[in-house]
């Protein structure tokens, strides 16, 4: 009896050790997101205070006022990262079902192969392909449009979709393809019909990184549009921002940074649930 007590101790101690590096990690995580979030509704006078606070003394919203009528362009560049963000999804996330559709149902020569391929592009930094990208854009007059800098993040997106997709497939039971092939449906039509909504869960998680990815990439988007402001995304914008002022804005930053988590925090509360069970499938087979 002692023994089953002692070793009962053990753990859950062990576990509430867990728990607690668990909660210092998350603390630390948290912890520069809220400071954005109190700084934005704090007066000019607490931010630029000698008595630093982490808790504002009174809040405001002039800082959101002000950034509507001081920083030109915020709307120009929030709506070109809307465009291309859901373009990039919609655009990953169907070619890149497709491919995953086909590697994890037909067998051909070398599909093993293109798949490792695929997974050995995902440990090659993007940043490889720069100069190639920009060239190949080049070539074909896409550089400065919201369609060339749509597909360079297909492009780097699709490998990742694909090994999402590929996981979420391989758990669908062949006996429904082979059902769906005896009452005549088509490769296409098995796709669409039975892959498709069995794998929501898995697109959703897909589709939120890739979202993700394209919302806040920077480096790619100040490459590839470096000319003129008309395909210039939010990253980029705030950054240039800055320089319609002689002193910088902190109050000004921290709710321009605020207002583009928006669209993140509501995707992930959305689908959420979606997203957890989209990246656990396939985990367990049978």
């Amino acid at each position: 009896m002692m023994a089953v007590t002692v070793d009962r101790v053990k753990r859950y101690s062990g576990r509430g050790l867990l728990y607690l590096v668990l909660a210092v990690i998350s603390a630390a995580s948290l912890l520069p997101f809220l400071w954005v979030i109190l700084s934005s509704l704090k007066p000019h006078d607490e931010l630029y205070s000698k008595q630093l606070t982490f808790l504002p003394h009174r809040y405001t919203l002039v800082n959101y006022t002000q950034m509507v009528e001081r920083m030109v362009g915020f709307g120009f560049y929030y709506r070109n990262s809307v465009l291309v963000s859901v373009g990039t999804v919609v655009l990953t996330l169907f070619v890149g079902s497709l491919a995953a559709y086909a590697l994890s149902r037909f067998r051909f020569k070398g599909d093993q192969a293109l798949f490792l391929i695929f997974l050995g592009t995902m440990m090659v930094p993007g940043e490889v392909g720069l100069i190639g990208q920009y060239e190949l854009l080049s070539s074909y007059k896409l550089l400065n449009t919201l369609t060339g800098l749509t597909l360079s993040y297909t492009a780097f997106n699709l490998a990742l979709t694909v090994f999402v997709m590929r996981s979420v497939f391989i758990a669908v039971p062949q006996e429904l393809l082979d059902a769906a092939r005896v009452d005549g449906c088509s490769w296409w039509e098995s796709y669409w019909q039975i892959m498709v909504p069995l794998g929501a869960s898995g697109l959703a998680a897909a589709g939120t990184l890739v979202f993700l990815s394209a919302w806040n990439e920077f480096i790619f988007a100040l490459t590839m549009n470096n000319w003129t402001d008309e395909a210039r995304t939010l990253p980029v914008g705030i950054q240039l921002l800055q320089g319609q002022w002689q002193h910088w804005d902190y109050g000004v930053l921290f709710s321009s940074v605020m207002l583009s988590f928006l669209p993140v925090i509501i995707l992930f509360l959305f689908l959420q649930k979606y997203f957890m069970r989209g990246l656990t499938a396939g985990a367990v087979k049978g």
